[in-house]
């Protein structure tokens, strides 16, 4: 019965399926295609190919759509993708819409407007399938019928879980930096001149033994914590986190002693630092099995002038893949610290406000 037959977990799920499904209706089932790679701009088409017979192309924008009764396909979304479905090159001869949505009167009558409104302009064809209509294709195709029901991929349920840590008060950021206040003063008879500050403060600080032991306090944690909350062993599988709003990211807090940083060979968090990526990758391969999960840390410095990190994330695996974004507020501390610079001319009096990392010796225990 094909009210039996549930709808994917997952948007991945659901084009494999639109791809399948419609590879075998339009009997073109080895030149059927999805459109790009996650990431790249897909001029509104998700899956596409010629059905049998044509010579044009047609083109399916999958709609993935929770399973919740409210969950439907939008007049908003259907004109968005009409207009970037104009793009597409060649010019399509159909533009089907699919999705896991349930029939809706109003959403088909809006489509049959459209579609109308679409051949008169000498462009496209648009048609709807809801999830409804697509349960009555699989039931009519065997071949999809077998691959998605009776070999129950349907009921495998890949799904995965990220949450990032700071343990800091909201699950904040509080990096620490510098603010360091210059004021430029006329220099005078009665004030020591500018040259004799200089030079003993320079070699104090070079002959000091605690050079090579300075420690970034800008340098914020983050404790990573992956899980597998589907139904299905994920294999061959590595996460990357992507940040903005930052200046570093680092993987190893070592590095927060200056001129210096362990490398160790069995490492599974590797950070790129040119990109401000961080990459995850289990040893040996080994699969995340059901209610499974890992942990690892790595850090970032945030920029001096944002109020919040975003780190976008991207889950890689051999027969799925997930991405997100995670939010993280910022709330810095400064330390402040004066100092006093003379000049002699009056026109250069004034004062000078500086942010930067806040770099310290290294506080004994």
């Amino acid at each position: 019965m094909k009210k039996a037959i549930r709808p994917p977990e997952n948007w991945q799920d659901f084009e494999n399926l639109c791809k399948k499904l419609f590879g075998e209706i339009w009997g073109c089932p080895h030149s059927i295609k999805k459109n790009g790679r996650l990431g790249q701009p897909q001029a509104g088409i998700d899956v596409y190919g010629k059905p049998k017979g044509e010579t044009e192309y047609w083109g399916i924008q999958c709609k993935g759509k929770d399973n919740y009764i409210n969950s439907k396909l939008t007049k908003k979304e259907i004109d968005t993708e009409i207009k970037n479905a104009l793009n597409f090159i060649p010019k399509l001869k159909t533009l089907i819409f699919a999705t896991t949505a349930s029939k809706d009167v109003a959403i088909e009558e809006y489509i049959r407007i459209k579609d109308i409104e679409s051949c008169k302009n000498g462009n496209f064809e648009i048609l709807l399938y809801s999830w409804q209509d697509l349960a009555d294709f699989i039931e009519e195709n065997s071949q999809t019928f077998n691959w998605y029901v009776n070999e129950k991929q349907f009921k495998e349920q890949f799904d995965f879980e990220i949450q990032i840590n700071t343990n800091q008060e909201n699950n904040t950021l509080q990096p620490k930096f510098l603010r360091t206040i210059t004021q430029y003063k006329l220099e005078t008879e009665t004030e020591f001149p500018k040259s004799e500050l200089i030079g003993p403060r320079l070699l104090m600080f070079n002959s000091s033994p605690m050079f090579n032991n300075k420690v970034n306090y800008s340098w914020c944690k983050l404790e990573v914590q992956l899980r597998n909350t589907g139904s299905v062993v994920i294999e061959d599988w590595k996460l990357y986190l992507q940040f903005e709003n930052v200046q570093k990211v680092d993987d190893d807090f070592t590095k927060d002693v200056f001129m210096y940083k362990s490398v160790a060979p069995h490492r599974t968090c590797w950070a790129f630092e040119k990109e401000l990526q961080i990459g995850y990758f289990p040893l040996a391969q080994s699969p995340l099995i059901q209610k499974d999960g890992r942990e690892f840390k790595c850090f970032c410095i945030p920029n001096f002038d944002t109020n919040e990190v975003k780190i976008k994330w991207s889950l890689l695996a051999r027969n799925f893949d997930k991405e997100g974004e995670i939010i993280l507020s910022v709330n810095p501390i400064y330390e402040t610290k004066i100092e006093t610079k003379y000049v002699n001319n009056k026109s250069e009096v004034t004062l000078e406000t500086n942010i930067s990392e806040f770099i310290e010796s290294k506080k004994q225990k």
